[in-house]
């Protein structure tokens, strides 16, 4: 009988389950792409409320999602990764998770007890630290035996060994299947807080860090050192600390930013100051990553890095990061933040915990259960006001309307696990003209105008339109579009000469290159434009059902499902 372990992650970023099967990854979802909750939550109904309060304080969120009931979430996270809903008939030999919001909480220790008397009769581990699961999440599933481990988040759970204080940073070195941690800097030493107290003084909410990182491409140094000056101290040994106020009740930073660019209301006009404050942000959290990446290729001499956390998503610092240190290799894995817990959990559970010897690192990110050709109908079927066909070449019919100027959605297999929309779950359009971004702003995402769209180009010609610094599967690296062919695709090119680069390769993902390959036959040029495929504030389809639906509601031209072409009744694609 094969060795099955569930890793399990209720943060409070979100919530997701994965299944390691004899040391492979079978299947890993998201909790929001099956409840259609954006970042949904998850915990036993007690813990609701008192949670609730500790992510307002603790993240700022100005409105928390609501909470799923775990007992009604879970067996439907269960059947989205193995088929059965009951942990018996799962054949389930161990679960692992970490301190996160299902946790004991003091003076009312009965709804925990109640949560691990559910998995009566299954193995569990339920208190793995958080940066030490986030330090197995990059090295287990990366490709490197031997390697360097960098974990960069806001922060992790309070640790008794620290005398409750908690970590943000984690410089470790991975080999034989084993974490050795190095150094932790700990809270209020944090980046991600750095990055997001900056975001929420701009003007977004929770979980729009990216929204700063593009707006910093239009800003200059103009407020740099005073952000700068006084707010953060290198350390010799990688380590770095956020200066506090002289009062120290809170960091310096804070007050310098909110001197020269007072706090924006959300909805109001973004001005020269915003740009620059991100800017200046996006250096300071450049800087700092990058000293703690040179002290630790200094430290462990390795060549290769591995990178989780949620900080890991900044695609331009880990392009820095190659360009500015020693390493030469960084793998960062596709989900790095919190979501990304439950494949750390699932790997750590098989390794360490059960001893398991043979690794097998994901070669992609499509982890989600794939809809069979029967559920692709059926949802065809049901759908009003829909037309389909059966395409004998769905990718060349899709990539002959792309060229066009047709933008259409496009799903195939199992859903990205990660928040990059890589082919399976995406919404694809025509990169030569400003006019395929401009509507996807105006009339499909409608998003922020200052967002960048993403290029997936094949593999094979990467270099010819953009400075690779190594491939890029994972939309992972902002690498620069090489100046001459920037008029050729403006609808990915960001203001800076940038573009956040998926790279497709033949062997991973056959289809999608077929797809890719035929529009550049049709029009000379070998990438697409690759968005994800949901509405603002809504989570990536995920079933067919969730696609057909929102090619309605999102006013797409097309959709290309399986082999399945589909369009709006009285409409032509």
């Amino acid at each position: 009988m094969p060795v099955r372990v569930l890793g399990l992650s209720f943060s409070g970023h979100g919530s997701a389950i994965c299944l390691v099967e004899d040391g492979q990854v079978v299947s890993a979802v998201n909790l929001e792409r099956l409840s259609r909750v954006k970042f949904a939550l998850a915990t036993v109904p007690p813990y609701a409320l008192p949670l609730a309060v500790v992510l307002k304080q603790t993240f700022g969120f100005d409105k928390v999602p609501p909470f799923a009931n775990f007992y009604d979430a879970f067996p439907e996270m269960l059947r989205a990764v193995c088929g059965e809903s009951e942990l018996k008939k799962a054949g389930i030999d161990l679960v692992v998770k970490t301190h996160d919001n299902i946790r004991p909480i003091s003076g009312d220790l009965e709804p925990y007890e109640e949560f691990c008397d559910y998995f009566a009769g299954t193995q569990t581990l339920f208190d793995l630290e958080h940066h030490l699961c986030h330090a197995y999440q990059a090295y287990l599933s990366s490709p490197f035996d031997d390697a360097a481990i960098l974990t960069i988040d806001g922060t992790g759970e309070n640790l008794e060994r620290l005398g409750g204080q908690s970590i943000s940073t984690t410089m470790a070195q991975g080999r034989d299947g084993r974490v050795s941690v190095l150094s932790e800097v700990v809270m209020p030493n944090s980046v991600g807080a750095l990055y997001s107290s900056v975001t929420q003084h701009l003007g977004f909410r929770e979980e729009q860090e990216g929204n700063t990182m593009a707006l910093a491409s239009f800003g200059t140094d103009r407020f740099y050192r005073q952000v700068r000056d006084d707010a953060v101290e290198l350390l010799d040994d990688g380590r770095f600390e956020l200066r506090q106020r002289p009062s120290g009740d809170g960091l310096h930073y804070l007050d310098a930013m909110a001197k020269f660019c007072p706090r924006r209301e959300r909805g109001a006009p973004l001005t020269d100051d915003h740009f620059d404050l991100a800017w200046s942000c996006q250096a300071i959290a450049e800087e700092i990553i990058v000293h703690v990446a040179r002290a630790l290729q200094a430290r462990t001499g390795k060549q290769s890095l591995a990178a989780a956390g949620g900080v890991a998503l900044n695609c331009v610092a880990n392009a820095k990061i190659l360009r500015e240190t020693p390493f030469n290799e960084i793998y960062v894995m596709p989900n790095a933040g919190d979501r990304g817990l439950a494949l750390g959990a699932a790997l750590y559970g098989y390794h360490v915990a059960l001893g398991g010897k043979d690794r097998h690192p994901p070669a992609h990110d499509y982890l989600g259960c794939a809809p069979t050709d029967a559920e692709i109908v059926a949802a065809l079927d049901a759908a009003n006001d829909t037309e389909f066909k059966k395409s004998d070449d769905i990718a060349g019919e899709c990539a002959a309307l792309v060229a066009k100027g047709r933008i259409i959605g496009w799903v195939q297999g199992g859903a990205e696990f990660g928040p990059r929309a890589l082919g399976h779950r995406s919404i694809l359009a025509d990169p030569r003209t400003s006019a395929s971004k401009e509507r996807l702003d105006a009339e499909i995402k409608r998003r922020e105008w200052f967002r960048p769209y993403a290029p997936s180009v094949l593999a094979e010609h990467a270099d010819e339109y953009f400075e690779m610094l190594g491939p890029s599967p994972y939309m992972l690296l902002a690498v620069n579009t090489r100046r001459d062919m920037r008029d050729k695709v403006p609808a990915i090119v960001h203001v800076d000469g940038s573009a956040r680069v998926q790279t497709v390769a033949r062997d991973t993902e056959p289809l999608y290159h077929r797809l890719i390959s035929r529009f550049h036959e049709i029009t000379g040029v070998p990438l697409v434009l690759n968005t994800s495929f949901n509405g603002y504030g809504e989570p990536m389809v995920e079933t067919p059902t969730d696609a057909v639906a929102a090619m309605h509601s999102m006013g797409l031209d097309a959709l290309g499902i399986g082999d399945y072409l589909a369009w709006t009744r009285g409409t032509s694609p």
